[in-house]
């Protein structure tokens, strides 16, 4: 029974998959030919151009590498141009492995399996995390780990009957390929697809002279010390698998003073020289066979990445959070010293800015005069039309008020019909001018 109900979830599973990537397949138009054609024929080129530069990296006989760039290429691009563009991923993806595999067959399977691989993982990004865009919090990074850690089964699991056939792998041989692929995706997607999607994005500030600056110090600072980490010449004398967590402070350097971009850029960095230098056999992951020096050094990428974006994405959060904060402080400020219906300033205002405008009179011997105001048969009005009637007069009290004042004055609402206005450095004489234009503009 339970064997019965594993094969029948399977089964759905299967399913499920395969009227997904028909429903992706139907979302393709051609309602503008060559703009989409040239799209899909530039992905394809860039997709094969990275993946023959990771092939570089390949564990012998050449089908697996431990690091796959091409496979967060192929999710940032259906992120950012929509799952249209899948025949470029394809095309890309075929063209490559028929360049590794001798069966045309087999080279066509692995790219239908690169393709829903990120068909399916923009789907679930989509679903979960709503982008493409920054991470906004700390557990959408997470998420995006878990989704790509997901969606890098499928391209592991469709190649593995190819590899199977083709090359005549054991089981022992072909489970560890399969892991290998598996982490080379995984891998490629945390790395390339936020890189991607925060130089793609467009709110990004500009640079200053001075941001520009840290950033190229941050540069060579880095490189210096990865250097002396991964280094050939450095390893004798310096304990470099100690010396690995100083690289973390420049990635905690990056996430608290740059965006996303910017840290993407520098997790690129740090895996791109790791990776260099573990090829050429230097550093503290290049111990035993390339398979296992890379697979070592998978650890560690993770690890810089996910503590880079993580960080970068909760101290965005809590910048957010405190911009909130303030204009809610902001606004509630106004509310205490602002009248609700008038926007007048309010009598506790009023008192408050009166103590202080004449301690500094008397500290200048500067004139300050104050003009009150009472609206006559208001209360008339009130119980003739309607309190809303009432509310009205008030307003438009309060709008001549605001255009009768000057910069440097105050119009304040004392209380139900009476008014103030606070003349700061204004002769006896001025004010009473004041007053009557004021009452003349009420009386029209």
């Amino acid at each position: 029974m339970r064997m019965s109900r594993q094969l029948l979830s399977f089964e759905q599973a299967l399913r499920w998959t395969a009227d997904f990537a028909a429903r992706q397949a139907r979302t393709l138009a051609f309602d503008r030919p060559v703009p989409y054609l040239a799209k899909v024929a530039l992905l394809a080129a860039v997709y094969f151009s990275a993946a023959k530069l990771a092939l570089l990296a390949a564990i012998p006989p050449g089908y697996a590498t431990a690091v796959w760039p091409p496979s967060g290429i192929a999710l940032a691009s259906v992120l950012l141009l929509g799952s249209r563009i899948w025949p470029g991923i394809w095309l890309g993806a075929s063209l490559v492995n028929v360049t590794v595999q001798s069966s045309l067959v087999a080279a066509t399977l692995m790219g239908a399996g690169n393709t829903l691989e990120a068909l399916v993982g923009a789907a679930l990004v989509r679903a979960l995390i709503g982008l493409p865009g920054p991470f906004r919090r700390g557990e959408h990074v997470v998420k995006f780990v878990a989704i790509a850690a997901a969606s890098a089964t499928i391209a592991a699991t469709v190649a593995a009957a190819p590899l199977a056939f083709v090359h005549s792998l054991e089981s022992p041989e072909l489970l560890w390929n399969w892991w290998t692929w598996w982490q080379g995706d995984t891998v490629g997607i945390i790395i390339v697809t936020p890189l991607i999607l925060g130089w793609a994005a467009r709110a990004n500030p500009a640079w200053t002279p001075r941001k520009i600056a840290e950033g190229f110090l941050l540069v060579c600072l880095l490189s210096g010390v990865m250097y002396a980490v991964f280094g050939a010449g450095m390893t004798p004398y310096i304990p470099s698998v100690p010396l690995t967590f100083a690289i973390l402070p420049f990635v905690i350097w990056a996430a608290f003073r740059f965006q996303q971009r910017e840290v993407a850029t520098v997790n690129a960095l740090v895996c791109a020289m790791a990776v260099g230098f573990t090829l050429d056999g230097s550093g503290p992951f290049a111990q035993g066979s390339l398979n296992e020096s890379l697979l070592l050094l998978l650890a560690f990428m993770c690890t810089v990445v996910t503590t880079g974006l993580v960080l970068n994405a909760v101290i965005r959060d809590h910048g957010r959070a405190v911009e909130a904060t303030q204009r809610l402080l902001q606004e509630l400020r106004k509310q205490t010293i602002r009248d609700s219906l008038t926007s007048l300033y309010n009598r506790r205002f009023l008192q408050d800015y009166l103590k202080r405008e004449l301690i500094r009179a008397r500290r200048e011997r500067a004139p300050l005069a104050l003009i009150m105001m009472d609206l006559d048969r208001f209360k008339h009005i009130n119980d003739s039309a309607g309190h809303q009637a009432g509310d009205q007069v008030l307003v438009q009290v309060g709008a001549l008020l605001k255009r009768h004042v000057r910069g440097s004055d105050i119009a304040c609402r004392y209380g139900g019909e009476e008014f103030a206005v606070v003349l700061p450095k204004t002769t006896l004489e001025s004010a009473r001018r004041r007053s009557a234009e004021i009452c003349s503009a009420i009386r029209r």
